[in-house]
């Protein structure tokens, strides 16, 4: 697919260096005005991979549970369910609270790690 878009991106650097009209390169190449500002904002002359796509996939998952957290929720599990006292939901987010571990995972993140872990089990 990269390799049909990139010479439209080169090409429409081409003529917006050459001066000329935005409106004139946006029919000739059939794009939006806004396509065009995107690439002239990501044009750079020294760097030859300028026109190739970018991933959207974020860089950073700031909302994402620690993998320190989710050794303690299994941990937890097993250890509670072995002592006989449960291995619940809640008995995990006491537990978790009481480690002094923060913030505590929702229940419904508790469940989903138990769910991993059990398929990763088997």
């Amino acid at each position: 697919m990269s390799q049909h878009i990139e010479p439209r991106r080169h090409q429409a650097i081409k003529h917006d260096l050459a001066e000329d009209k935005v409106e004139d390169i946006c029919r000739q190449l059939a794009c939006s005005k806004s396509w065009l500002y995107k690439w002239r904002g990501r044009y750079d002359a020294q760097n030859p991979a300028w026109a190739q796509e970018r991933s959207k996939r974020p860089k950073s998952h700031p909302t994402q549970t620690s993998e320190s957290v989710e050794r303690a929720v299994v941990s937890l599990h097993l250890t509670l369910g072995h002592n006989g006292t449960g291995g619940g939901v809640t008995a995990i987010t006491h537990a978790l609270t009481q480690q002094g571990i923060e913030p505590v995972p929702s229940r419904r993140t508790i469940y989903r790690i138990l769910r991993r872990h059990h398929k990763g089990v088997k």
